[in-house]
């Protein structure tokens, strides 16, 4: 079991989270069972993605782990990590069933995992990524794929307690053009930076589209979401991006 103290980056905007949430943050990492070290970078100027780089390169310990202000750990969450980390040799560990890198690539970038900041612990001896401060989200996404293929992944269950609140970054809407251009910058990267989700861009590509169809349905712009929808038919067939389709191809021809 490692006895040196793992440092604990913290980036906070008030922007984003209240002070009070910050302090309840910070408690449950003084409650851990092993030593930390606590760096809370502001991000307020620079985004969370940079801030967490920041903290990365101020840390002087062999392992790193990432919280959210907003975010609670349970007490033995980093103990759990470090033992399961020993156990696999693995060089990130993540909350969730235990799994190989395949799976966990597909189930993070196409699949259900969009909630990982948090868990993140990583061992920086053996692994080199950054964030990518070029994107707005899942940035923090595209660092656990990277992360993962450089030096393995391992899961442990019941890490930490996601909160919202009216202020929060994840709480904030994007328009469908900045949405679309932002996924598909995300999308480019995984197909060059992690070889084993390229089996899976098609699938991100129709998933892609097909939010952005339904998205201009709902907003009553049935000419774009026939366009969206019918592109993401072509890349991949799938029913339920047949069925919308042909719903905004019949609501187009209403009068």
């Amino acid at each position: 079991m490692v006895t040196e103290p793992v440092s604990v980056v913290v980036p906070y905007s008030p922007r984003y989270t209240p002070e009070s949430m910050l302090d309840e943050a910070k408690a449950t990492v003084a409650d851990q069972t092993v030593p930390t070290e606590l760096l809370v970078v502001d991000d307020v100027d620079t985004g969370p993605a940079d801030a967490r780089n920041a903290g990365l390169e101020r840390a002087d310990t062999r392992y790193v782990a990432f919280l959210d202000a907003d975010d609670l750990w349970t007490a033995d969450k980093l103990e759990r990590q470090l033992a399961r980390m020993a156990e696999t040799g693995a060089g990130l560990c993540l909350q969730g069933e235990p799994t190989n890198l395949d799976d966990f690539v597909y189930d993070v970038f196409v699949g259900d995992v969009s909630e990982v900041t948090s868990a993140i612990l990583v061992d920086t001896e053996r692994v080199s990524a950054r964030f990518e401060t070029g994107l707005q989200r899942g940035e923090d996404l595209l660092y656990v794929m990277e992360a993962a293929t450089e030096a393995g992944v391992c899961c442990c269950p019941d890490l930490f307690t996601r909160r919202r609140h009216e202020t929060s970054m994840m709480a904030s809407g994007m328009a469908v053009d900045e949405y679309r251009d932002h996924a598909k910058r995300f999308g480019q990267l995984v197909g060059q930076r992690v070889p084993a989700a390229q089996p899976y861009l098609p699938i991100y590509y129709n998933q892609l589209y097909t939010d952005l169809g339904v998205a201009c349905h709902e907003a009553g712009d049935y000419d774009r979401a026939v366009t969206y929808l019918g592109r993401a038919v072509r890349i991949s067939p799938h029913p339920y991006s047949v069925a919308c389709l042909f719903r905004a191809v019949l609501f187009r021809a209403l009068p």
